[in-house]
């Protein structure tokens, strides 16, 4: 029974093991506390001997950097592998077993330790193939690509011989044509028809996990209310939390010639979102959250639904962990909402993101009867999937104004621990009236407010300049070591430089040819933003700080670009302390 090993996945470096070591291959069924099956582990363990003069790897003379001779005075030849130790053209019949090398008794030793490193080599990577063969023929009866989980030999003199332990972890065994029994594995049911799997679709189905947990819990959102078809007051809404969690393995499966390796975070990831509340055709039953609460637990009206669905992802690769958590506003309104959202935090900027895509799908209230579904139109019989889906948006922007009122603030806001900004650094809008749909993507940062205000940003930067020494530099011909350096005393002054940068709003721009529009729109010269960029220069300068004597200001500029809304101010000044 060969153990043959595909040296990093080159099909022309095959190494067999010999003497071939004793196997054992164990199932690790994990379920969770409930009973279901999420996934299987097989434990592989190879234990066997290494020898000094016999087998494979070859011992080989550190010394000289070449194999040992065989003891009938051939040069082994044809090796692959890790230091070109092993054979892969010998059978693995009792007749065709390795010969004895000629290893001298003063170098037994040099040969167990270059096989130890040879061995080690051999199985320093995960995801090679590793085949299980039957004597009689050279076709795999196993094979597997598993990830090396330890390596161990056991004390001894090594003088003739080595013990070693490998140990090995596969999601799969598969047959000579990297075909498996699906045994353990709970994704039968996407293959009801098939007892045979090709690994490549396994990998797909992202079942390559070592644990699993959901959560869902409800309560009540106190001082909130909703309105029903015929404006009987709702005295409560709620609100559902759900939330599920994976820790995946990282598995190595064949794809043609090759060996892909499939992330253990990917694996994690695919099997969450498989059993995500996902939106189907029917509006009225997306998303089914009441059919996911413990029956009994509260004596809920058949009309409640959720909405204002929102999904937050969290990935660790290090870990191979994947997380998703999610929210619902369990009400009985006239349109629901999914949206997803993300937080970016990155070194080179000092700014956290967060940005949030979503949906909003409005149902409509006009009968059956009716002319038409979505796109504006008569709303005498009541509103429309648009107009409802507009009145949302409304609701969750205030009326596109946003601010710290608004529920898409709150989103964002709530998602990290910092205070972000109330106003959002881009937003884009889209539309499909004939369907009653509204995409939004917004983007907040925790960028300070603005001091000015109408601006879309504001750049303020203050450079301070402080005293150095006045000396003298006087050059000297032929001197090696430079100009002579004659301090002459006293100190240069101080020094404070200004420069404000704003980018306007459109209402700010003028869109004419003449003088009013071009240059009277100039910032400093309308209000409130003259007599707010007063205030702040007057707040920069030096007047403001302890122990001014006395201070001079150089003359200002300023730039302004008409038609892109860009405006700069610049202002220096000099100045003297009392002491």
């Amino acid at each position: 029974m060969p153990i043959t090993v595909r040296y990093l996945n080159d099909d022309t470096q095959e190494c067999t093991i010999r003497p071939t070591p004793l196997i054992s291959i164990s199932s690790d069924l994990i379920k969770t506390a409930n009973g279901d099956f999420i996934g299987v582990t097989y434990s592989i363990t190879l234990t066997g001997t290494l020898l000094e003069d016999q087998g494979f790897p070859l011992a080989r003379n550190t010394q000289g950097n070449s194999l040992f001779p065989y003891v009938d005075g051939t040069i082994p030849g044809g090796a692959v592998g890790p230091y070109d130790s092993f054979d892969s053209t010998i059978g693995h019949a009792d007749y065709d077993r390795p010969k004895q090398q000629l290893v001298p008794w003063n170098s037994r030793l040099d040969s167990i330790f270059f096989k130890q490193k040879a061995v080690r080599a051999l199985f320093a990577q995960d995801g090679q193939r590793v085949e299980i063969s039957p004597v009689h023929n050279d076709e795999p009866a196993i094979v597997c690509y598993p990830r090396v989980m330890s390596i161990q030999f056991a004390e001894g003199s090594y003088i003739n011989r080595s013990d070693y332990t490998i140990q090995l972890e596969a999601d799969t065994l598969l047959d000579k044509d990297l075909e498996i029994n699906i045994d353990g594995n709970p994704r039968r049911d996407l293959f009801p028809n098939s007892t045979l799997l090709v690994e490549e679709v396994f990998a797909a189905s992202g079942s390559f996990i070592s644990s699993f947990s959901e959560d869902w819990s409800i309560e009540a959102e106190e001082g909130a209310g909703e309105t029903t078809g015929t404006y009987e007051l709702i005295p409560r809404t709620y609100r559902i939390s759900h939330s599920m969690s994976a820790t995946g393995k990282p598995h190595y499966a064949p794809k043609g010639a090759d060996v892909i390796k499939y992330e253990a975070w990917e694996q994690a990831r695919s099997f969450v979102q498989q059993r995500l509340i996902q939106p189907d055709n029917d509006i009225s039953n997306y998303p089914n959250v009441m059919s996911q609460l413990g029956s009994g637990t509260l004596n809920l009206i058949g009309a409640y639904r959720g909405f204002n669905h929102v999904r937050t992802e969290g990935i660790n690769k290090t870990d191979g962990s994947y997380s998703v958590t999610e929210n619902w506003i369990l009400a009985s309104g006239v349109a629901h909402e999914t949206y997803s959202l993300s937080v970016t935090s990155e070194t080179s900027n000092p700014f956290v993101g967060v940005s949030i895509e979503g949906t909003i799908v409005g149902l409509s209230e006009i009968a059956p009867s009716g002319l038409r579904y979505g796109a504006k139109g008569d709303s005498s019989g009541g509103l429309n999937a648009y107009d409802n889906a507009l009145l949302k948006y409304k609701a969750v922007t205030n009326n596109g104004q946003f601010g710290l009122t608004s529920a898409a603030f709150k989103r964002a806001d709530n998602a990290v621990a910092v205070q972000i900004n109330s106003q959002p650094a881009s937003v884009s809008l889209g539309t499909n009236e004939f369907t009653g749909e509204i995409t939004y993507s917004l983007s907040f940062d925790n960028r300070p407010t603005n001091i000015i205000s109408g601006v879309l940003s504001e750049t303020i930067s203050v450079n301070d300049t402080y005293p150095g020494d006045v000396f003298a530099m006087i050059p000297v011909i032929g001197r090696t070591t430079g100009p002579i350096l004659q301090y002459i005393g006293g100190r240069t002054e101080y020094k404070r430089d200004v420069s404000i940068e704003l980018t306007m709003d459109y209402t700010d721009i003028g869109y004419g040819s003449d003088r009013r529009s071009l240059m009277l729109h100039k910032p400093s010269l309308v209000e409130p933003t003259r007599t707010q960029m007063r205030k702040l220069i007057q707040e920069l300068s030096p007047a403001k700080e302890p122990g001014i004597r006395k201070y001079f200001i150089s003359p200002p500029s300023e730039s302004w670009s008409p038609k892109e809304g860009r405006y700069s101010f610049n202002v220096s000044w000099t100045y003297e302390l009392d002491k």
